[in-house]
This record gives C-alpha cells, structure tokens and sequence, in this order.
C-alpha cells in the first residue's frame, strides 16, 4: 500500500478534559494510512509522539512507526561502539515518549497529560495541527509563532487559523 502525505493545517481547541480533534483532513489521511479499511476502529488509532528537535507533538501512523523503528535501529547500528554496543538514547529519543491514541470517528482524542506538558500544550488552549508529508505536527501556536526558524509562511497560516477563530493569544 502506497502511503499519502500529510498536508493542511488546523486549530483546534484542547477543552478543560484534553479533548482535541484531529482536523478532517489530516484523520482522513491517518485512516488510510493505517493499512486497516476506513470508518473501522483499528484505522482510527495513531502514534502520538515529542519530536526530537523541536517543541511540539509528532502524529503519525502504524506503518511509518515500522520505518521509523528501522531507521532508529539503523542509526544505532551506525554509531554502535567497538564492541557493537549501541547508544539506547538514540532509541529513548525516537520513541521514548510515543503513545498510541484512538480517535472517534470526529478525530477526537484525549490528548496524553505528559504529552501535552511536554510540548506545552495545556488543557483549556489551542492546538495548531500541520501536515508536514510524512507526519502531522501539533504546536502550542504561540510556541510555534516565537520559533526562530519556522518560515514566516507557516507562521502566517497559523496567524490566519487564529483570526478565523477569534483566537488572541
């Protein structure tokens, strides 16, 4: 099965119990993604993950977790030590903080509590999703617009999604 990118962006609301919505688009992608038939329960799970560069939330699905692993278990073998012993953290970082979640057929989630912490997404704020080809990212927006490197597009997108929203952060 060919896997599709993810692209679009989306602001959602993290209400007081942590429930976000994966924006239709982005879920549409993930179910197809999984392998499993679309509008099942078993295509509406992902992989919800920090990155390993930056502040914010990594999504993707059960099929790129498989590639991930292998690339992880690549570059491990690539820095091994002498006698073949391999560096666990690069494995701590690449999958240290993963956890699946399950989406209802809305996308809603409950966002993780370490997750959402650790890429300082509260409850009660905003979530700004953003396909990025192989993953979905997911920012708090006021972390993503003080990002020194993010490209004034991106950035502007999600200026645009706030302003739709009546969002002023």
């Amino acid at each position: 099965m060919a896997r599709s990118g993810y692209r679009g962006v989306g602001l959602q609301l993290v209400d007081d119990k942590g429930r976000v919505a994966i924006p239709a688009g982005l879920r549409a992608t993930l179910e197809k993604n999984s392998g499993h038939p679309t509008d099942s329960k078993d295509a509406r799970v992902a992989i919800l993950s920090t990155s390993e560069t930056d502040k914010c939330l990594v999504a993707y699905d059960e099929p790129y977790f498989d590639s991930l692993m292998e690339r992880l278990d690549a570059r491990a073998m690539e820095f091994a030590g002498d006698r073949g012993r391999t560096d666990p953290n690069i494995w701590r970082d690449g999958v240290g903080t993963s956890e699946n979640i399950a989406f209802d057929p809305s996308g809603r989630f409950v966002l993780p509590g370490m997750l959402g912490h650790l890429a300082g997404i509260p409850k009660g704020s905003y979530a700004f999703f953003m396909g990025v080809g192989a993953t979905i990212e997911v920012w708090n927006p006021r972390t993503l617009l003080d990002h020194p490197t993010i490209s004034e597009q991106i950035k502007a997108a999600c200026r645009y999604c706030l302003e739709e929203k009546g969002v002023v952060l």
